[in-house]
């Protein structure tokens, strides 16, 4: 965020475990993925992508929604017959949190 580094996971343990305390926050959310840019060379690809996310929770007995405007830097790897994401840089360039009015 800004710049800075705030964050960084590795491996598929950690990740779901880190993944599983966060989501648990969550009451709703939603994703719009959007402009989605890959570079392929043979079985490594690099990609570039584009998402807007709204989380929201609850906060003393309120609704608050966070919006995020993401952009990802993605290294691929083509591995037992699919893509996966080997290596992920998510730069949160705007974020907006305000008490949901209902």
């Amino acid at each position: 965020m800004n710049g800075s580094e705030v964050a960084s996971t590795t491996g598929t343990e950690t990740l779901k475990k880190e993944f599983s305390i966060h989501a648990a926050e969550v009451k709703t959310y939603f994703t719009l993925n959007g402009q989605h840019t890959v570079k392929i060379d043979g079985n490594n690809a690099t990609g570039i992508s584009f998402s807007l996310l709204k989380m929201i929770r609850e906060k003393e007995g309120k609704d608050i929604i966070t919006d995020y405007s993401v952009k990802y830097e993605d290294v691929y790897i083509f591995q037992n017959g699919k893509w996966l994401i080997k290596e992920r840089i998510g730069h949160f360039l705007i974020i907006e949190t305000r008490t949901l009015n209902n």
